[in-house]
């Protein structure tokens, strides 16, 4: 089995003070390996450049929408990037890379043992995933993306002030791309795992955890009126979610597993 332990010092990790501390986690997590990694839902690309600038990874990026991929090809224009379908295979090689990252996105498909199965196949023997996802807590009902569900006109309402009707439309009226907002269709609801529960999935789908972690507990009161705020407002929102990271451990679990055979 490979050895995976990194040794890095916690001031060289360029997502130490960053309000979302999944960032900083992953980046701690592969700093100082080598090999192909793959940033699975890599959205617009902002982690997965900043991994790239700062590691010697050999870096590539997925996700189902184009919007995100040409925002991250126009912020690295040379980086390996490849469109995949919502609910499918994902068409990349069998052990084709040496880890992968999931960062908050398997709580978004409809199916996640069939996405965890393909990370699966595509990990090279030994390989390693880090995964972060939401966490079901006592304040899970604020979760906002589940607001598009439940209040689909105060959502449609609050988004169109915010964003602009183009926006909304695009995003949550057309679902030719198979999406709605970050969510595959066919998913009704944001999962918020239970840790047990997340454990469990991923040993019934051929990895073992090695190293299990989380943070926050109140961030939601923060993150939902930060979505909404601009400039010093949004800062501060975004600081407090920072420091409820740093105090708790219960609104969202970050972990690292090894494919097993």
């Amino acid at each position: 089995m490979r050895d995976w332990s990194v040794a890095v010092t916690t001031d060289r990790n360029p997502f130490t003070r960053h309000h979302l501390q999944r960032y900083a986690f992953a980046w701690d997590s592969l700093a100082g390996r080598r090999g192909r990694h793959l940033d699975l839902g890599c959205g617009d690309g902002g982690f997965l450049a900043v991994l790239r600038a700062s590691t010697l990874l050999d870096c590539s990026g997925a996700d189902p929408h184009t919007g995100y991929l040409a925002t991250a090809r126009q912020r690295c224009p040379d980086l390996p990037l490849h469109l995949i379908p919502v609910d499918g295979g994902l068409g990349l090689r069998d052990g084709e890379f040496d880890s992968v990252s999931l960062l908050d996105v398997l709580e978004h498909v409809p199916d996640e043992g069939k996405l965890l199965d393909e990370v699966h196949r595509i990990l090279a023997p030994g390989g390693l995933l880090v995964l972060t996802a939401p966490r079901r807590h006592v304040f899970s009902f604020l979760d906002p993306d589940n607001a598009k569900f439940r209040f689909p006109r105060l959502h449609r309402l609050v988004y169109t002030a915010r964003f602009g009707r183009d926006i909304y439309e695009e995003r949550f009226a057309d679902l030719s791309n198979g999406l709605r907002g970050d969510m595959s269709v066919g998913k009704d609801c944001h999962t918020n795992y239970r840790r047990s529960d997340l454990l469990l999935l991923l040993r019934q789908h051929g990895f073992e955890p090695v190293r299990v972690a989380g943070a926050n507990l109140f961030w939601r009161w923060f993150q939902v009126p930060g979505l909404l705020a601009r400039g010093r407002l949004r800062s501060f929102f975004e600081y407090a979610v920072y420091l409820d990271a740093k105090a708790f451990q219960f609104a969202n679990v970050f972990l690292t597993a090894e494919k097993v055979s």
